[in-house]
């Protein structure tokens, strides 16, 4: 009987591609992805010469390991870019952190009403989103851009959202430590700062899914296997071991078992019921335009009554990511898998487009050449009020399993950037070369990175931070 050791990875995001990657010299590493192309949630789809990714992506993190990891893998597709993104407030667009400008913008009225909030200080009890951001911000800030965001974004009330969706969410958007929103105060002392933040990324010249690309190409260079187009339909287990899942008809047999996609879906597969964890998807709207782009922020939030949360443009990231005289963008509209928006997004088109042109985005609809549209599911966790008692039954329920571990962003119900779920699978792979038994392996992958200055997913020294690697949600 063989005694190669293996190991199969489900889901080719970055989180399993990068266990893979560091497992491919001891492990005969298959990895399984129901897409056709990897990256999940950090691909990037390509019509010729147009390459949008999935929403706004590029590579920032002060954690050293990581950042050296990312360079590594690169090599010369590491381009260094500045950031510049932006927000849609009262009929206006404003840099990100916000700047002073922004206060020209606010009628009279509502700039009253916030300043009274400063002094007279509402509290709100409890661990809701509500609570929390009129606790920081004040009544009217909530009202009239976070609870009206929310309900477009997540399609709940933030009374019925837990304050740590708050927290990774709004606290995440700033990443200069010299900036922050944790507060109204702070968030006036972030817009009058001397000068606006400035930061480099690493950014690939043709969209961020070239580093998925690479991890794939050493896995598969060292005898391992992606299986693009696969869907695990079943899982067959043996006490209390994992044995084999089902792949497109096929019996696939198990020694060990990572699991990087919804966490909901490994539950069911295993006959677990009763648990309350939901995923919100996204429809991208990719948009080829006839002439250059009129956005130059690299990513925008919009915060009015338009039907998309956020656009991206392409060419802000990259020149090299759209043809010569050309211009692009990403456009943002959220829903769940199975509503009338996922089963008919083509019927949004208009609508979208006559959003763009109501807010100048762009001129006008004859600018748009073509529109692609991309269906992703399972873009983000909803941290409902009940989700960290669901979470720890889902994380009880599936630790029985010795030879099962959850890893990345989907995986571990974590609202996480790229480099979190870098700095996770780096930190697994380690633990697994060392001879840790699966299932024990979470004791360092689902801190709240966002509770405290040196909080990362990370664990070999205090010093290594990890910050944000591609921007949040607003």
């Amino acid at each position: 009987m063989s005694t190669t050791r293996s190991i199969t990875i489900v889901g080719a995001g970055v989180a399993g591609l990068t266990i893979g990657h560091q497992l491919r010299q001891n492990y005969q590493v298959t990895v399984v992805e129901r897409n056709d192309v990897v990256g999940g949630l950090a691909r990037t789809w390509h019509y010729g010469d147009f390459h949008f990714d999935v929403g706004p992506h590029r590579f920032h993190t002060e954690n050293p390991k990581v950042a050296q990891f990312i360079r590594d893998i690169l090599q010369e597709d590491a381009i260094e870019i500045q950031r510049k993104s932006g927000a849609r407030m009262f009929g206006k667009f404003h840099e990100w952190p916000l700047r002073p400008t922004v206060l020209l913008a606010m009628p009279f009225s509502t700039m009253f009403r916030a300043s009274k909030d400063l002094v007279f200080k509402e509290h709100l009890d409890g661990e809701s989103f509500e609570a929390d951001v009129v606790n920081k911000y004040g009544r009217t800030l909530y009202d009239i851009f976070f609870k009206p965001y929310t309900e477009k974004f997540l399609f709940y009330s933030p009374s019925e959202l837990h304050r740590d969706w708050a927290r990774a969410g709004v606290n995440r958007a700033i990443i200069d430590k010299r900036a922050s929103a944790d507060s109204l105060w702070n968030l006036l002392k972030t817009t009058f700062m001397p000068k606006p933040v400035e930061t480099t990324f690493l950014y690939p010249p043709h969209g961020v899914g070239r580093f998925a690309d690479r991890l794939s190409e050493s896995i598969q260079a060292s005898n391992g296997q992606v299986l693009l187009g696969s869907q695990v339909s079943a899982i067959e287990t043996s006490g209390n071991r994992i044995v084999a899942i089902n792949v497109g008809g096929q019996r696939l047999p198990v020694q060990n078992l990572i699991w990087t996609g919804p966490m909901n879906e490994v539950t069911r597969l295993l006959g677990i019921t009763g648990l309350d964890l939901e995923y919100l998807s996204t429809i991208f709207y990719n948009l080829e335009l006839k002439r250059p782009d009129k956005m130059d922020f690299q990513w925008t939030y919009y915060g009015g009554d338009e039907i998309f949360s956020r656009v991206t443009t392409p060419s802000a990231f990259a020149k090299t990511t759209l043809p010569t005289g050309k211009g692009a963008l990403c456009v943002e509209m959220t829903c769940r898998e199975g509503d009338e928006r996922w089963a008919n997004p083509e019927k949004y088109t208009d609508a979208i487009i006559k959003d763009l042109v109501r807010t100048k985005t762009i001129d006008s609809a004859a600018d748009v050449e073509r529109v692609h549209i991309e269906c992703v599911r399972n873009t983000y966790p909803i941290y409902k009020l009940n989700y960290l008692g669901e979470l720890k039954r889902s994380l009880g329920e599936l630790g029985k399993y010795s030879n099962l571990l959850l890893a990345g962003r989907s995986g571990r119900f974590w609202y996480n950037n790229m480099d979190h779920s870098i700095g996770q699978g780096l930190t697994m792979s380690d633990k697994i070369l060392r001879g840790s038994v699966l299932s024990q392996i979470d004791d360092s992958a689902d801190r709240e990175f966002w509770a405290t200055e040196d909080d990362g997913d990370v664990e070999i020294r205090e010093e290594e931070i990890a910050e944000p690697l591609d921007e949040p949600k607003a």
